[in-house]
């Protein structure tokens, strides 16, 4: 399944919608890169994720990633497009892993290849997608 942006948001435009027109012209270099490189993302979780429902939630420029289509639902993963192909991963810890509430991981995958290494493992260690067989399998299939 694609991933879908939460529907409080969805109204005005869809995820790629909403990266797409930093790729605009009358946009600065820093934000063209941006939106063409969270288009690359979201590309990559949908060739990725052929079941399992994401919905994805903007704040800014950041990507949220959730369980459920309600805006005000437990985020479990965030990612953020730096300059130069780098994507900026943070994540929940589970609530036996964490040494305070909320507490959070955070990361930073260089290209593509390792931001999907980094998405696998972020939702995996965050705890939102537990027993997910189309995880389980995406895991095994990168040796992670």
């Amino acid at each position: 399944m694609p991933i879908i942006r939460n529907t409080n948001q969805s109204r005005d435009k869809d995820l790629e919608s909403f990266y797409a027109e930093l790729t605009d012209d009358s946009n600065d270099i820093i934000s063209k890169t941006i939106g063409r490189n969270m288009l690359a993302f979201i590309e990559m979780i949908n060739h990725t994720f052929l079941e399992t429902q994401i919905w994805g939630l903007t704040s800014l420029y950041h990507l949220v990633l959730q369980t459920k289509d309600k805006w005000d639902s437990e985020w479990f993963v965030k990612v953020t497009c730096l300059a130069d192909n780098q994507y900026k991963f943070e994540y929940l810890m589970t609530a036996d892993k964490r040494p305070w509430d909320k507490a959070i991981v955070k990361g930073i995958a260089h290209g593509l290849t390792d931001a999907k290494k980094y998405l696998l493992i972020a939702m995996k260690e965050s705890g939102g997608w537990t027993n997910n067989l189309e995880l389980q399998k995406r895991l095994l299939e990168n040796n992670l």
